[in-house]
């Protein structure tokens, strides 16, 4: 009886405990109850993201697991002040695009729906929001990678400053990519809105 208490009020501790503290137990006492808490809380956007770079299902899992495994063999250079998505996402799109350099042909996959932050209702959301999967791919396609690593990020709820870090860039550079993302989205959005 002791020990399925001790391992329920484990598995409670690590629910509520932080991204932080969860890679600082990975890192200190090597505790996969703590890294496998990480992988089900960010494997999903992780994949996404990675999703829009390689354009291919199974190879976005692919990578997104060979991030986690990086991060795993990498954990001993973990710095606390740093966040573990920031440094994960980073590791996630330096594959990719190691991929993607290695590969020239990209196939599609029709099953992915972006959904936008419902708290900003700008004009791009709104054609986003009435377009269907299909249109909102095809306009991220036009993007230029920067431009749709940044809204991607931006979509997710990442800061500037995270932005930053992921893809090593400057603050008002990601600002200014997210803008011209936001222009070239919502130019393609109403065209694309205007002939249906």
């Amino acid at each position: 009886m002791r020990m399925m208490k001790t391992i329920f009020g484990a598995n409670s501790k690590l629910t509520r405990a932080s991204d932080k503290e969860l890679m600082l137990l990975v890192t200190k006492d090597n505790n996969h109850h703590a890294f496998r808490k990480l992988y089900e809380r960010l494997s999903e956007k992780l994949y996404r993201f990675i999703y829009y770079i390689v354009l291919d299902e199974s190879v976005a899992q692919e990578i997104t697991h060979e991030a986690f495994l990086t991060l795993y063999d990498k954990r001993k250079m973990y710095r606390s002040d740093y966040q573990v998505s920031t440094w994960l996402w980073t590791i996630g799109r330096n594959k990719a695009y190691d991929y993607k350099k290695k590969k020239k042909e990209i196939s599609i996959d029709d099953e992915i729906l972006i959904s936008l932050p419902n708290d900003d209702i700008s004009t791009l959301q709104k054609l986003a929001q009435e377009a269907s999967s299909e249109t909102i791919k095809e306009a991220l396609k036009l993007l230029p990678d920067s431009q749709r690593d940044a809204i991607l990020l931006w979509m997710d709820d990442y800061n500037t400053k995270e932005m930053a870090e992921i893809m090593e860039k400057s603050e008002q550079a990601i600002k200014n990519l997210i803008n011209r993302a936001k222009m070239k989205l919502k130019e393609v959005l109403e065209g694309r809105m205007e002939s249906i």
